[in-house]
């Protein structure tokens, strides 16, 4: 008697601690090691990623998820195990007989129960490959964020530098405007040259202002885009440190089917759509199964005490076996059968859906990527043109020798150039990490 008490009492106290752990150690842990980064430095690539990962919160709500499938598994592997229930009772029990006597009783009881499915035709088997694979699709999953957003930190960083160079080369512009202006207007007020050449100055002078204006909102606009992936406030003054202007690597774009076959090797977003399909496919089993016999073991152990007289115990217990064999569910198994192969069907469309939107990824990124390599030489060379073109227009209209027309047109091309010469180099680094994650190859910059 005492044995059942203690078995009753061990049940209570310690299987639902037990029931809270994670037996199977199947929970993930963040593999990446958070150190703190200085904002008062310059910044690297390498640092603004660092902080991406450690802060943003799309990047942890990937995270949770694998968690959340990571626990799906459990639950799946705990339909192996037996469950036991425990409940008890307080009552208080009056009867009155014909002949006027009455009878109270009062009473405490506890019971104990262990059910334990033995044989169920391949369900639980079913179940724990599905949610086995959809924990390997959530992995997958959470490495495709992780990629997304190394590439979307990398085009906010270059994104911003660009905006920062083209901001000075404007305020470079905007001076060269202002020498032309006073130029100008020294030479008018001498009577060299006619008020026009004064007046179109002040108006290339004011457009110089107010192209410079724009592009210090650009920077504004930008700096607020890679704060918002870092998680930290869109007015945080970022010091980045700018690349080296040297572009000697070249990606060889020249096989496609060879990048394609990489980027269905590699791409993250494909692997856990393959997972997702495998998942759909076992739950297809699984619902089937649930239409055939289970065998269940099960026993249960009580105990009922009379609180008014401590010495009437009463003890129960029990051992069998249950067959069950469900015969008719309203059609309801074979809907659900139906509806696990359409989603089998649907998640198979997907994936050649995505096969195709890689291969047009990877094909789109290879063009960018050849067309900012070539665009970024001849934008070198036309900023060195533009340079030579500008000063001697300078020099010629101080002497004389060339009208502000000309003048204008030389500053404003040497603008343009000026522009087009930072804004081609970080296309160039944008296009280039753009194909990296279309061959699903971005990681951190080290």
């Amino acid at each position: 008697m005492k044995m059942q008490k203690f078995f009753i009492l061990f049940i209570c106290l310690f299987v639902p601690t037990l029931a809270k752990a994670d037996i199977f150690g199947i929970y993930r842990e963040q593999e990446h090691n958070c150190t703190n980064i200085n904002l008062s430095e310059k910044l690297s690539l390498s640092d603004v990623m660092e902080m991406a990962i450690c802060q943003n919160p799309e990047l942890k709500m990937s995270y949770l998820s694998t968690q959340i499938s990571s626990a799906g598994y459990g639950a799946s592997l705990g339909n192996y195990l037996p469950s036991v229930t425990i409940s008890g009772n307080i009552g208080h029990e009056t009867g009155k007989e014909d002949a006027g006597t009455s009878e109270d009783g009062a009473d405490i009881s506890a019971n104990a129960r262990l059910n334990w499915l033995l044989l169920d035709f391949g369900e639980r088997s079913a179940t724990r490959k599905k949610m086995k694979a959809f924990l390997e699709s959530a992995d997958h999953s959470y490495n495709n964020s992780l990629q997304t957003l190394l590439y979307e930190v990398s085009t906010a960083y270059y994104a911003l530098l660009s905006a920062k160079e083209n901001h000075e080369g404007l305020l470079k512009s905007e001076e060269a405007s202002k020498k032309a202006y006073e130029e100008a207007s020294s030479r008018h007020t001498l009577g060299l040259v006619p008020l026009s050449d004064k007046l179109q100055a002040e108006t290339a002078y004011a457009q110089a202002q107010l192209a410079t204006t724009v592009a210090a909102k650009q920077i504004k606009l930008r700096q607020g885009e890679l704060a918002n992936l870092l998680n930290i406030s869109p007015n945080t003054r970022l010091k980045l440190a700018r690349p080296s202007k040297k572009i000697s690597d070249k990606e060889t774009t020249d096989d496609f089917k060879k990048m394609i076959r990489v980027a269905f090797d590699n791409r993250e977003d494909l692997k856990a759509l393959q997972k997702d399909k495998i998942a759909a496919k076992e739950n297809i089993t699984a619902i089937r199964s649930e239409g055939l016999p289970t065998l269940s073991a099960s026993a249960s152990s009580g105990l009922t005490d009379d609180i008014r007289d401590g010495n009437r115990n009463h003890y129960t217990g029990s051992v069998g076996l249950t067959l069950s064999f469900p015969i008719f569910t309203g059609f309801s198994q074979s809907y659900k059968e139906g509806q696990a192969r359409f989603e089998y069907e649907k998640t198979d469309a997907e994936l050649t859906a995505l096969e195709n939107r890689i291969q047009n990824d990877v094909w789109t990124a290879i063009q960018e990527y050849e067309t900012t390599f070539k665009t970024h030489s001849i934008s070198k060379t036309l900023l060195k043109s533009a340079e030579e073109s500008e000063r001697v227009a300078f020099a010629s209209y101080k002497v004389g020798k060339m009208n502000i027309i000309s003048l204008l047109d030389a500053q404003s091309q040497l603008a343009q150039a000026r522009v087009e010469y930072s804004t081609s180099f970080y296309n160039f680094l944008t296009s280039k990490a753009a194909l990296l994650k279309a061959l699903g190859k971005m990681e951190k910059v080290q």
